[in-house]
């Protein structure tokens, strides 16, 4: 099999597991992929309307339906490349033994599956990127790449309509903070919004506040271990398990950070912020991605209806072979108000 072919890299894709990533594993939903260039969604905000009361023998009285608006919202196109160059076939690449080291065409083999990973990986930090930015903001803003990576221009954002913020009113680090009961205000707020709260996911500086709260932790010292409960535990990729609050919601501490579009090093969650819901908050959609994949006379656009699309080709002029890989995600909340999002420091 020719593992250059697109093909063959394709049937190498669906082999490899999917990299984890806390906020895209947690709230994200896999919605599939899409054929046409924009995705289609039926967009609501939840309300709970009382039925109405009327006098026995009138009869009953028209109550409206909660509306909803159907839209639309295009698909951003990540493409990230590697090139493979005659300098990097000639001398050892990371890993490879100092006897018995490989041919060229070994080693070329090697450095365009490692690159094949990379770039998944790269890919699905991007994916997370655009679920922390929904999770957080309500809007998502996607930024096109030019002039060879040296400038940036946005290009597509869509704004949900987010209002689920929180504050309350003695920060979490503070004498008098009742923290117990702000996580009911934030339950409320979330509830009152067809939504339902199954995790609380923190920033480390607001579990360290909490965990260091003597008020806190002196409530769960007066229950039982079926109302709440600290057992903190690591669960890796900066992911730290604490345990549950009095309303048995699981409460994780994140930390980490990732490198954004600026070049800054900047935190999942920011300090002092935390995010309060449940799974599948949010649909990721992809969209098809089209290719063309040979020169010449034999030149064709072709179209995969696909999450992850690989390209293989060569530069004969600069004696040199790029592997590009393509995704065309973008994200929708299942429902707006289904989260809450609180600064607490």
């Amino acid at each position: 099999m020719d593992i250059y072919s697109t093909r063959a890299q394709l049937a190498a894709i669906d082999l490899m597991p999917r990299e984890y990533s806390v906020l895209y594993d947690f709230f994200g939903h896999d919605a599939g992929t899409v054929e046409d260039d924009k995705a289609i969604y039926d967009y609501r905000k939840g309300s709970r309307r009382m039925a109405p009361t009327v006098h026995p023998g009138t009869g009953g009285v028209l109550m409206d339906r909660d509306g909803f608006e159907t839209r639309e919202i295009g698909f951003c196109c990540i493409a990230p490349e590697r090139i493979i160059e005659d300098s990097n076939l000639k001398g050892r690449i990371f890993g490879e033994r100092v006897l018995g080291a490989m041919t060229p065409q070994e080693r070329e083999k090697k450095i365009l599956a490692r690159d094949l990973m990379d770039m998944r990986k790269a890919i699905q930090r991007r994916r997370e990127w655009m679920v922390r930015q929904v999770l957080l903001t309500g809007k998502l803003s996607v930024f096109t790449y030019t002039n060879e990576g040296r400038g940036v221009s946005p290009t597509m954002i869509a704004d949900y309509g987010f209002t689920n913020n929180f504050t309350p009113d003695t920060k979490w680090d503070q004498a008098g903070a009742k923290i117990d009961d702000d996580m009911h205000e934030i339950f409320d707020l979330v509830y009152d919004g067809l939504g339902n709260v199954e995790m609380i996911v923190m920033a480390a500086d607001v579990a360290s506040a909490m965990l260091h709260n003597s008020d806190f932790i002196d409530q769960y010292d007066r229950r039982n271990a079926d109302m709440g409960k600290i057992n903190t535990r690591y669960r890796g990729s900066g992911l730290r398990f604490i345990g549950y609050n009095s309303d048995g919601v699981e409460l994780y501490s994140l930390s980490g950070t990732f490198i954004d579009d600026d070049g800054q090093a900047k935190k999942l969650i920011p300090d002092g912020k935390l995010i309060a819901g449940s799974h599948d908050l949010l649909n990721i959609y992809h969209g098809p991605v089209t290719q063309v994949e040979e020169t010449g006379a034999n030149a064709r656009h072709k179209t995969y209806i696909k999450k992850e699309v690989p390209l293989c080709y060569g530069s004969i002029d600069g004696n040199s072979i790029k592997n590009r890989l393509t995704s065309c995600p973008t994200v929708v909340p299942a429902n707006v108000d289904g989260w809450a999002v609180a600064t607490v420091l």
